[in-house]
């Protein structure tokens, strides 16, 4: 009778271990395959950074141009002095660079995209301190709103400006590709896909 109820045991165990082991092995299966499947949002964020990467870094107008909205334009951030100024065009020129004097450049990218926490770029050491392709989707863009703000200390700008910068810059988010040069850009949803917004050519340089 002890060795019936022993070899019951025996057995039960080792179902429940089987058991067990199988369950787990299904739950790690499908924490590896959510992780691992890119979520539609994602691919076409990565898709409008690329696409803008690749005609920028080319300089081909028109694909660039394909990717800035009409309604919204495009943002210039430049640096005339102490002071980050930004301006708005229509259109992408790679032959009318704004500003005039600092030519847009191109150089090869063998980077792939990641969406994490951008690199910071140190004028003490004149170095970026991580190099890459970097998206921050955790993180609202504000650099027009902050160049604004310092602008509103030293003259008027009207109400309407003020709004339009901060409607332009809600849900939009940075872009930095760091190498030998650089590339700063943000992009932001817009009537349903996705469309770059803003040019950073300040950041990245210490000059003043």
């Amino acid at each position: 009778m002890r060795k019936i109820i022993l070899a019951f045991c025996c057995v039960a165990t080792l179902l429940a271990a089987c058991n067990s082991s199988n369950k787990k092995s299904e739950e790690t299966k499908d924490s590896v395959s959510t992780t691992m499947r890119p979520s539609d949002e994602a691919q076409a964020m990565t898709e409008v950074i690329t696409r803008f990467t690749r005609a920028y870094l080319s300089q081909d107008s028109e694909k660039a141009n394909a990717l800035i909205h009409p309604d919204l334009g495009l943002y210039i951030i430049y640096r005339p002095g102490a002071m980050d100024n930004y301006q708005q065009v229509e259109r992408l020129d790679f032959k009318k660079p704004v500003p005039e004097h600092f030519p847009y450049t191109s150089f090869e990218n063998d980077y792939v995209l990641s969406f994490a926490e951008l690199p910071h770029y140190d004028c003490g050491g004149e170095k970026w301190d991580k190099l890459g392709f970097f998206c921050d989707s955790t993180k609202q863009a504000n650099q027009l709103a902050q160049i604004t703000a310092f602008k509103q200390e030293f003259e008027q700008i009207d109400a309407t400006t003020v709004n339009t910068i901060k409607e332009l810059e809600k849900d939009s988010y940075r872009v930095i590709l760091t190498n030998a040069e650089n590339l700063i850009f943000h992009i932001k949803k817009y009537k349903g896909s996705w469309y770059v917004t803003v040019l950073d050519r300040a950041y990245g340089w210490c000059d003043a």
